[in-house]
């Protein structure tokens, strides 16, 4: 497709792509544009006219000095539509983006076709003549942003700048038409920025927003853009092009976002930014259509070139028997920026100057020469671990045509941190808490990360006998919340977070290359929700994968499972994917503790050690019971577990020569596990109150054990080793008690 010299498409291809588009129009699931007329947008639909529409009235309740003027004393000629007001100028954004960028903003309508369904702009017409141009010139065709000026409340503007980009390949969606957002909100009677709002991929995902930015005369705000989706992150601190979540010496943070909780480990922004430009390893996955890679569709006349580069392409996920660890971090690359900016007119100093300029035009006309976005729906396969088989979930996700968007007259609506919303008009909106947070961990061999199930001072002391630990993972994980309004992001340091999360029942998937899938469900009740109980979930490599699966189907249910590694901690906390049943992904190599809470709230446990997995890979537990005879059972295993360790870790072992004192902390754990066995024949019996004294006796020994290590000389054990007894000793204490309470 070649195109004229105004960057449209001649009549005759526009005419073959319309024909194609009405043969292609019973695959196309996605509009993104509506055809009926679009209703008025109040107080905002007056700000816009007056802004963009040279047939607009007069009549305006705009005060003189306004930002919604052209200002008179800088020789634009307020008649002008194409001339942008003053104030926009000011604040047209330099953009930075990475060096493997494909799709750059550019002007919508050189793709416009006429169809029965209106003026659209095609997604096949836009994708095969972007790419061209695109391969011939080997610059960005038509670079342009679109402006559009809304009240955001009493004394305040928001100063929008759409950026459209013909295609979007990401770690977890693809779709047509992309549009993306930087929001400058301005004091209307000083002109001075009050707040930055950045879009990212979606409502869900946080903005990148910066409170009271300094933005001195000459100089502009910056915008970083993520490669292939485009979202965004504000670039204030001088640091160009490079993206700071946190602050470090004296340079500020690119964000103000407020910090929140992901785990009792994790305190971090609640900010989206660019997990590439932070040294975090992202991988991209190919679009496919039709069960073919997008190009090497019929449809299309793209080549593998003209998407993502390869070098941070993934074929397929699943396939992968283990996270890559080679794919390279983000780079610098072109730099667009408005005619007036310095980066353009070469008065930077010590900057690198613009590799092109973009047109600053009103997105009105846009409005009256298109009537929609169309494309087939891409979807891109999220694999949810079921009990017999994977489940596969489609997904796509797009903020779709800007003028349908509530934030298009309604700016406010899109800033995601509570007090960047106080500062501008005072409210706090009930949404902005509703947030559901975490952090994936790789679940991998050896005792060299982290582990999260004893104290840090007994880390020397289980290095022999800990067989995984947790690590930070290679790359970074898709992250899908399937709802009612299903949504998508990627992990940054392992942790995400997903904002306007409506109450109710969810879905949460996480896939990355080479990882097992992970899923859980779980009920939104307002306000901050944090994936996996605690914020923490444990991801493992394919080829490490071991799968503990239950049925609890022909028992009493299952409503909830927990897996609790010896030495690692928590790897899995949440409700079943499937009724009754589950399937977690955990390494072969460790030792867990599988708790579940029945329908009736009743709990139930059993132990899967390395010899638990079949020659599948699989550790399957039939009829999953709760009561007292599943946590005595547990509990005996524990206790057996505890004496080896104890064992392990004597003076004499470590060659010191208290053997009566250690024979004491011995002792008393030989007296548990002879209580424990009692206790699980008991049960096993029927005969509850023998049992429920054994259990007893259990807990009452594990007690002098503590007593014990507490005493002046520990028992013979030095600080590491009573650091790795202990806990386990006091767990082994609540597990007695639980037993005790639970019913036969």
């Amino acid at each position: 497709m070649t195109d004229d010299d105004d960057g449209r498409a001649t009549d005759d291809e526009t005419a073959g792509v319309a024909e194609r588009s009405v043969d292609d129009r019973r695959r196309r699931a996605l509009v993104y544009g509506g055809l009926a007329a679009l209703a008025g947008t109040g107080t905002a639909s007056a700000w816009y006219a007056a802004r963009d529409d040279p047939a607009a009235p007069d009549e305006s309740d705009e005060e003189p000095g306004s930002a919604a003027e052209p200002d008179a004393g800088d020789g634009d000629d307020g008649d002008d539509a194409e001339t942008a007001p003053a104030i926009v100028r000011r604040y047209a954004p330099d953009l930075y983006f990475g060096a493997l960028e494909k799709w750059y903003p550019t002007d919508p309508r050189a793709y416009v076709v006429e169809t029965d369904e209106g003026s659209v702009v095609d997604g096949f017409a836009a994708l095969d003549g972007y790419s061209a141009t695109f391969r011939e010139t080997v610059v960005p065709p038509a670079p342009t942003v679109f402006y559009n000026v809304v009240e955001a409340a009493e004394g305040v503007d928001a100063l929008q700048y759409w950026l459209y980009s013909a295609f979007d390949q990401f770690t977890v969606n693809f779709h047509w038409h992309d549009w993306e957002l930087l929001q400058v909100f301005v004091d209307r009677e000083t002109g001075e920025p009050l707040l930055l709002s950045a879009s990212a991929h979606s409502r869900a995902s946080p903005n990148n927003e910066f409170l009271d930015p300094e933005i001195p005369e000459g100089t502009r705000p910056g915008i970083l853009s993520e490669v292939g989706s485009h979202s965004s992150a504000s670039e204030v601190n001088g640091l160009v092009p490079s993206f700071e979540r946190l602050p470090t010496g004296d340079l500020l943070s690119d964000v103000t976002n407020d910090a929140i909780d992901v785990s009792a480990a994790v305190r971090a922004p609640f900010a989206y930014g660019l997990p590439r430009d932070e040294g975090a390893r992202l991988p991209f996955v190919l679009p496919e259509l039709d069960g073919v890679p997008l190009h090497e569709h019929s449809s299309l006349s793209i080549g593998r070139t003209d998407l993502v580069d390869e070098r941070v392409t993934v074929g397929s996920w699943r396939g992968l028997p283990a996270p890559p660890t080679d794919l390279p971090l983000r780079e610098p690359g072109l730099v667009l920026a408005h005619p007036e900016s310095r980066l353009a007119t070469g008065e930077v100093d010590g900057a690198a100057a613009a590799d092109a300029t973009y047109a600053l035009e009103p997105i009105a006309p846009l409005r009256e020469a298109i009537d929609g976005f169309v494309g087939p729906q891409l979807s891109f396969e999220f694999a949810v671990p079921g009990f017999a088989e994977d489940a596969i979930a489609s997904h796509i996700t797009s903020v779709g045509t800007p003028w349908e968007q509530e934030r298009f007259a309604d700016p406010l609506s899109d800033v995601t941190d509570p007090a960047h919303r106080r500062r501008i008009d005072g409210a706090e909106p009930a949404g902005l808490t509703n947030r559901v947070v975490g952090r994936v961990r790789q679940l991998r061999a050896g005792a060299e990360g982290a582990l999260d199930g004893v104290p840090d001072a007994a880390r020397d002391a289980v290095a022999d006998v800990a067989g995984v630990s947790l690590f930070a993972p290679p790359t970074e994980l898709a992250v899908r919340l399937a709802s009612e309004a299903p949504a998508a992001t990627a992990t940054r340091g392992g942790a995400f977070g997903f904002l306007r999360v409506e109450p109710g029942p969810h879905l949460l998937a996480i896939n990355g290359p080479g990882f097992a899938p992970i899923a859980e469900r779980f009920v939104h009740e307002g306000g901050l929700v944090r994936a996996g109980g605690d914020g923490e979930l444990a991801a493992v490599a394919v080829e490490d994968a071991g799968w503990i699966r239950g049925d609890a189907r022909e028992t009493g249910g299952v409503d909830r499972v927990r897996v609790v590694e010896d030495y690692a901690g928590v790897v899995h906390d949440g409700s079943p994917v499937e009724t009754d049943r589950f399937a977690v992904a955990v390494h072969r190599e460790g030792r867990y503790t599988v708790e579940v809470v029945d329908r009736d709230g009743r709990r139930g446990a059993y132990r899967v050690t390395p010899d638990s997995f079949d020659a599948n890979g699989e550790a399957v537990r039939e009829g999953i019971r709760t009561g007292k005879v599943s946590l005595a059972r547990t509990l005996r295993d524990e206790v057996a577990e505890l004496y080896a360790l104890a064992e392990s870790l004597s003076a004499s072992d470590r060659g010191g020569d208290s053997d009566r004192d250690r024979n004491a902390v011995l002792d008393r754990l030989a007296r548990a596990r002879r209580a424990a066995d009692g206790a699980v024949a008991a049960a096993e019996d029927g005969e509850e109150e023998p049992a429920d004294d054994r259990l007893f006796d259990v807990a009452s020994a594990l007690s002098e054990v503590r007593e014990i290590l507490v005493s002046e000389d520990r028992g013979g054990y030095d600080d590491a080793a009573v650091a790795a007894i202990d806990p386990k000793a006091l767990a082994g204490i609540e597990r007695s008690n639980a037993a005790i309470d639970a019913p036969l």
